[in-house]
Parts: structure tokens; sequence; C-alpha cells
């Protein structure tokens, strides 16, 4: 199959080249225009005309419910408090760990629970619209009965249980207990102001929404619905169902008609999940990512031509198998892309999924894809994770080196970008672009390792066998899993894909060989499930694996053990560097694509608007990234802290950002490899692992093969 893509690529590229020289300055210029006609003015959508607007919230700060147009949000509970805001400005303070607010129509009613020894409390506070107290109620539960989320309406609290729906009036006295399936389903209040319990199938792939019948104690089924998500609608319909294609008023017997289709109106926002209404007409946007944006009627005018720019993704074939919303797996490149396509005059970005929602396997997603390039409609943008290598793009030459761009960009540079340098280490160029990234190591104690940056394999052995039996130098380890994170690094030295050159038979590479043979599994049991830095500090656990994934996080680890430790990484031949940075999202751009010049506006908007918590990636874009490192050297340890929070609570020393910066500037590589180059080499390793060849024989074979196949990805 892989043999079969790369003849497609090579294909793609030889016709692709053949079809640039062709191309007219208007079709390489042309807009998309909408359901605007240009000549009149006058709308012709079967959806409404809507533009959007992104919303300032305070950060961290979850938008709970929307009245009378404006927008009740709640922050995370810190210090045993939960703050309450209205339109970003703080309403009011509870002193308790709320955890649902809601609008019952005679206030606000915010959530908390409570145990005392085996017994379970919902505690429930009701407060005004302006954020006065007005009751609380104590709801004492059944044994093994634990409340999940509450609704209200007409006078009647509902409360959502692990086991059953309870129905309570307005002081607290049980009216009905609905028993449903264990954990199952969730409440929702529709546009007519009813309370519907529906229960969703996996994200994306549609549900059941039924009636509740408090007389009766029973859950009547209404409809079913096959796809999409469904939400509280407004006064023209119960509900709306978000789809990928738009926003769909319906109704009690799930009969649906437009509200909004995204092309219509140039709008990108794939992956939604939820609307809720504003009022006049406008809808909050929300989903798997901050509620930040706002949908908003419109005049036709106001649809300005734009040039789309697509950017493909194909889903994992476990999201596939389970039938999962493709786009779930990219929730922050959702939110990125909805806010690029609010701000920017000149284009925008639509999410691709190859998948077509998953009626593709991921071969016929590529085979499609392939036959896509051959033909010359390649979308704009690829991510390069997953099923879709970089690797096959990069050798057929059909992606753009990003370097291009960053030296006609007068803003910044290839030194703003922190893996520019392992990234063209890896593929050759800057074929792949990323916004966030992490770093992937492993970590040692000072006391045993000194000040070393890397140990090598002999290091390994050595310690390993001076282990006792019932400590581990690596935790979970196995032979696969030494083998694929020896191999791959071994990957990135050995291979020369611009000369199509490659050199694994030699002593450095025939010491890996030996060092996957000699190694001692550990894998997870009952019996010695050891992990964390704790237990390395100890002793118990020689080395501790770390995913650096914010400025601080290594201090924090660090101040976790109790005493210094130092970065050592995967074990290496030559004892150098073994840490990698893991890279998020990794977009590269087609060199026969529409637009392949305007993907970079995106880029340098996803590299300079990376998520906001610093704590799930480190920014690519350096100046983000030093600013960062700044902020660190002036926490306030006197500031709130949220409960969850385990990050450093005061300032960052100089010592601990120059062990931090010195950890950047000595990695080389990223997790990036040739997954065709690794099965070629993995597949010949096998027979010197059961003992049919020797190391020196394995080298040979697998310099041979790899040679051939080199030099043909490589022409």
């Amino acid at each position: 199959m892989k043999r079969i893509v790369s003849l497609l690529l090579l294909l793609a590229l030889c016709l692709s080249l053949c079809a640039c020289g062709s191309k007219t300055e208007e079709e390489q210029t042309q807009q998309q225009v909408g359901a605007v006609d240009l000549s009149t003015g006058e709308w012709l959508g079967e959806g409404g005309c809507y533009r959007t607007e992104l919303l300032e919230l305070p950060e961290g700060v979850g938008v709970q419910f929307c009245r009378d147009g404006q927008i009740y949000s709640m922050g995370s509970p810190s210090m045993g408090k939960t703050v309450v805001y209205r339109d970003g400005e703080e309403l009011f303070r509870y002193e308790g760990m709320g955890y649902c607010l809601i609008d019952g129509g005679d206030g606000i009613w915010l959530q908390d629970e409570e145990r005392e020894g085996d017994t379970s409390f919902a505690r429930l506070t009701l407060f005004s619209y302006d954020g006065e107290l007005q009751k609380q109620l104590r709801l004492e539960l059944p044994p093994e009965c634990f409340s999940t989320r509450m609704q209200a309406a007409g006078g009647r609290i509902y409360l959502n249980c692990n086991n059953s729906l309870r129905v309570y009036d307005g002081e607290g006295e049980l009216i009905c207990a609905i028993p449903h399936a264990e954990w199952q389903g969730s409440l929702l209040k529709g546009g007519d102001g009813e309370i519907y319990f529906c229960e969703e199938r996996e994200s994306g792939s549609g549900g059941t929404i039924s009636a509740v019948d408090t007389d009766q104690g029973t859950i009547m089924e209404l409809f079913v619905y096959d796809k999409g998500f469904v939400c509280c609608g407004d006064g023209e319909s119960p509900f709306l169902q978000i789809l990928p294609d738009g926003i769909y008023r319906m109704e009690r017997g799930g009969e649906t008609r437009p509200l909004v289709f995204w092309d219509e109106c140039l709008l990108s926002v794939s992956g939604m999940q939820e609307a809720k209404a504003l009022g006049d007409g406008r809808f909050l946007l929300g989903g798997a990512f901050a509620q930040t944006m706002q949908l908003v009627p419109c005049e036709p005018s106001d649809i300005k031509p734009k040039i789309m720019l697509t950017l493909a993704v194909l889903p994992t074939q476990d999201a596939l198998d389970r039938e999962l919303d493709p786009t779930a797996y990219y929730s922050d490149l959702v939110q990125s892309i909805m806010a690029f396509n609010a701000v920017n005059p000149d284009c925008y970005v639509k999410l691709l999924d190859l998948s077509e929602g998953g009626s593709l396997t991921a071969e016929q997603a590529l085979t499609k894809l392939n036959t896509g390039i051959i033909s010359g409609s390649a979308p704009d943008m690829l991510v390069l994770n997953g099923s879709l290598s970089p690797f096959p793009f990069i050798r057929q030459g059909l992606l753009r080196d990003l370097t291009q761009d960053l030296e006609a960009d007068p803003d910044m540079g290839v030194e703003d970008i922190v893996l520019a340098d392992a990234i063209r280490n890896d593929c050759g160029g800057l074929y792949v672009m990323t916004n966030r990234f992490s770093i992937e190591t492993r970590l040692g104690l000072c006391s045993r390792f000194g000040d070393a940056w890397g140990w090598s394999f002999d290091d390994y052995l050595r310690i390993d066998a001076e282990t006792p039996e019932d400590h581990m130098v690596i935790y979970n380890l196995t032979q696969d899993y030494f083998l694929r994170m020896s191999v791959t690094r071994y990957l990135r030295q050995a291979i020369d894909w611009e000369n199509g050159t490659c050199d694994f038979n030699n002593p450095q590479f025939i010491q890996t060989l030996e060092a996957c043979r000699d190694m001692r599994p550990t894998p997870e049991d009952p019996e010695n499930m050891i992990f964390g830095m704790n237990l390395m500090g100890d002793g118990v656990l020689v080395t501790e694996m770390a995913m650096i994934d914010g400025v601080t996080a290594l201090a924090s680890e660090s101040r976790h053990v109790g005493q210094p430790i130092c970065i050592i990484g995967w074990p290496t031949t030559d004892g150098s560097c073994g840490s990698d940075f893991g890279v998020f999202y990794p977009i590269g751009v087609m060199k026969n694509g529409a637009h392949p010049e305007l993907c970079w506006h995106f880029l340098k908007y996803w590299l300079l608007h990376p998520n906001t918590d610093p704590h799930r990636g480190i920014p690519n874009a350096r100046p983000l990234m030093e600013k960062l490192i700044d902020e660190a050297r002036h926490i306030d340890p006197n500031q709130e802290w949220p409960d969850w929070y385990d990050g450093l609570r005061s300032p960052m020393t100089e010592a601990e950002i120059t062990q931090f910066q010195e950890l950047l500037r000595r990695m080389e590589h990223t997790t990036l490899y040739d997954e065709t180059a690794f099965e070629i080499v993995s597949t010949e390793i096998a027979q010197f692992l059961e003992g049919q060849r020797s190391a020196e024989e394995t080298a040979g074979i697998i310099q041979s093969r790899m040679s051939i196949y080199v030099s043909e990805q490589s022409k």
C-alpha cells in the first residue's frame, strides 16, 4: 500500500508541475463569494446571513448560560471558592466548589455536593440574576446515588444522577425518581422551557431525545437523530442541531430546517458542538474549546468575497472505528481556525475531513487524497500526523519549504521558530510547522548521573546490571518499546535524504542492535507498578519519563523530587542528548494547492496565537516562549491558586531558566520519523533478536534494503 502511495505521489508531482504553468492569474486569485448575488446584492442562501465575532471573556472561564442577551459564566473553583461572572464582570463569589450553573427561570441555580460518611448530598443554591442569595437546598441522596448535573423549569428541579433522574419541587421535596441506565443521559432544557433527557452516543454520532413525564414518572422517547449534536433552541424552535455543514432548527418531533450554512456565509467553524441563544438572533458558539465566538445576523453586503484555504485532516483509525466526530481530536486547532476566520478579511480556512465524516476508512481516504493530487485538486494544507506521514509528501517534492515565507515576512524570521533547526534536521527543510511543542525526555538524579545531558547504551546496561530486581531503571520497558525508541532515533542520523544515501553497516548501529537484544524488560504488571518522581528520589526508580509541556514544567519536576535532577533522555550510542521535541499538529503546505503563498497568513496567526494555557505546550514562536519565561521570573507566591494547579507557585530561578534553555540548545531532533524506513529496519531486526542472525549480518542486510529505499525516495 505504501509503495502504491509513493507512486501516486510521484505521478501527482509530475502532473502538478505541468498544471502549474497552465493556471491563469484569474484561477490563482479566484475568491469565494458565498450566497450573495454580486450584481444585485441579494441573499440567495437557504440558511440565514451571518458573520462571527470574537468575544473577550476572563481567562479560564467557561460560559454556562445566556439570558436576555447577557452571558453568565463561571471560573474553575479555587481556594474553596467559585467565582460567577456576568458579561465578563464578577457577579458574586460562592463559598464552595460549584460545578454547574443554570438558568432556573426564577434565578441562578448553582450546584455543589458534599458527603457525610457514606451519605451523599446535593447542595443547590439559588441566587437572583443580580447575584443576591435567595435560598439553599440540601438534598440527601440514596445509597450509591451520586448527582451529576441539574436543570430547573416550571418551579421544579431536575437532578440527574448516576442511576436515576430525580425530580423535586422548589422546596426540595421529592416528586419522583425515574431509573435509567448507569451513568447514562444528560438533561437538556429546550427553547420551549421544557426539560428533556438526552442520550448521546459517542461524540458527534447522534443520540436520542426523550420527554420527561413527572406525573407518570417516565422518560418517553421522542425521536432519534443519527449525527451531530443537539442543544437548547430559542423561542422559534425547542432545539438546535449542530452538523458539519451548519446549524438547523429542530422541532419536538425531530423535523429540521436550516438556520445557517457555513459555506454560504464564508465561515468555517468545524468542530462546534454547542450554540446558546443570546437573543436578537445571535448565538454563542462553543465546543471542545473555549466559547469565545458569537454568531451575529448581518446584511449580505457584510459578506465580503474571500479566498478559501482548505486544511485537510485524517482522523485516527480508532476515531473512525468508534464513529467519533473527526474534529474532536483537533479541538485546539479548530479554535485557532475560528479565531482566524473571524478577523482575517482576505481568506478563511476550512477544515476538510478526508474520511468524509467516517464514511471512508483511512486507506480509502488516502487513496482519494492522492487521486485529488493527481487531478490537480489538492488541499492547500495537511495536518501530517497519525495516518498522514509527512515523509512521502516531502520525498516527492509536494510540500512547500516554509523558510521562504519566514524570510519574506516583515515581522518574523527563521530565528523566531524554536523548532526550525530540529525540523530541518529531520525533514531536510522546514516542510512542517507547529505552534506548540513538548519535550519528550527522561530525568535522573544528579547524585547518580552528575551534570550529564545524555547516557550511552553501555551506561544503561551497566546501571541495569547494578540495579536490584525489585527496582527499575526504566519503568514499563518492553523490547518493542526499546527497539522503537532506539531505532527511530538512529534513523534520523543514518539517512541523508538530500543525497539519497544511508549508513547502517557500522559499529554504532551494531551497538544499537546489541542493546536491543541485551536490555532487561520490566513490563508493567500489578506487582511492579512503581513510577513517579518521588520513587526516583527514593532510589526505587533510576530514571523517570517526563513530558515537559510548559516552560516551568522542568523546574516543577525538580522541586517535586526534592533534589537536583539532570536531563539524560533516551540512551544513545555516544551518550549524546537523547531528548526530542514532540510536535503538536504538524501542518504542511501543498506546493500544488490553489494558494500556497496565502497559507502563511494562517500559519503566522496560528504561531502567534497558541492555546492560552501555558501548561498545554511550549510556544514555537520564540518571542512568546521568552515572554512566558519572563513571566515565570515574576510569579507572585501570594496569589490564589486553583486547587487543581500543580505548577510553580514561586518565581522560577535563573538556574532553573538556564537549565531549560540549555536543554533547548542541545536538542536536535523531533519525534517525526519515516514509518516505512522503521518497518524495513524492524522487520530485519526480528530474526537477529530470535538468534537466527548475527548483529553484523543484520546490519549488512538492513544497509542493502535501506539503500534501495532511500535512493528511490530521494529521486
